[in-house]
């Protein structure tokens, strides 16, 4: 089992999207995968949910800390 972890503090473009969608397939089963969004980048939030989701991720649990970050904590559910 392996932490993974990504932290999206500045606006996402279209090549960005493809970075992520590239970092999500290294991800495995059993490893675990915490994503941190800045608090600016709350449009991009659906969107990166929606990616999980897709990929085939469980969301475990998403929360906002007291600075208004959003994380996000999934597995991949092969």
């Amino acid at each position: 089992m392996s932490n993974y972890s990504m932290n999206i503090s500045g606006n996402i473009g279209l090549e960005d999207y493809s970075n992520i969608f590239d970092y999500l397939k290294i991800i495995d089963k059993d490893d675990n995968f915490i994503i941190k969004i800045n608090k600016r980048n709350r449009k991009d939030i659906d969107v990166i949910n929606s990616m999980l989701q897709d990929n085939k991720f469980i969301i475990n649990y998403t929360e906002y800390d007291s600075n208004g970050n959003y994380y996000i904590n999934a597995n991949r559910n092969k």
